[in-house]
């Protein structure tokens, strides 16, 4: 509606062209977060067929741990449309996210990797092995706190 004054009366007319077009639609929160998915996705599985591209921090115990954590939470989701709209109000997302203008980008971090890998699951109904596996490293050794020893 249209606010105008007419013989010294203030009058509500209906507009005659949409509002749509005098403005940009805002991005859809939820499609960015689903393209950003699909992208992290992507760069994944490129980096993860040769081991020897992987970046150094992949291949450490605490970021398998981490990323494996974070599956955990994941598991339920069932749908990506879901695990989009989780992606986008995610805290620790946000706070590491990296421009694409940055040359070269910086690796994807476990948390964003974690949700990559669910978004995987969650397109053809398959469940991924483990991060270690998945990189094709072996099973990291952990130490039992208890005893002292080391297990695989």
């Amino acid at each position: 509606m249209t606010v105008v004054v007419r013989r010294g009366r203030v009058i509500a007319e209906p507009r005659h062209r949409s509002i749509r077009f005098d403005r940009i639609a805002p991005a859809d929160a939820r499609s960015e977060a689903a393209h950003d998915l699909a992208r992290i996705a992507l760069d994944v599985v490129v980096r993860a067929v040769d081991p020897a591209s992987l970046p150094r921090r992949w291949s450490t115990p605490a970021f398998a741990r981490e990323v494996a954590a974070v599956r955990a939470h994941l598991a339920p989701i069932r749908s990506r449309a879901s695990l989009a709209d989780c992606f986008g109000r995610e805290a620790s997302v946000a706070a590491t996210y990296t421009p694409p203008t940055i040359d070269p980008p910086e690796p994807p971090g476990p948390v964003r990797v974690a949700y990559a890998i669910r978004w995987l699951e969650l397109g053809d109904d398959r469940i991924r092995p483990g991060w270690p596996e998945w990189t094709g490293q072996p099973p990291f050794a952990r130490t039992d706190q208890r005893k002292g020893e080391i297990s695989t």
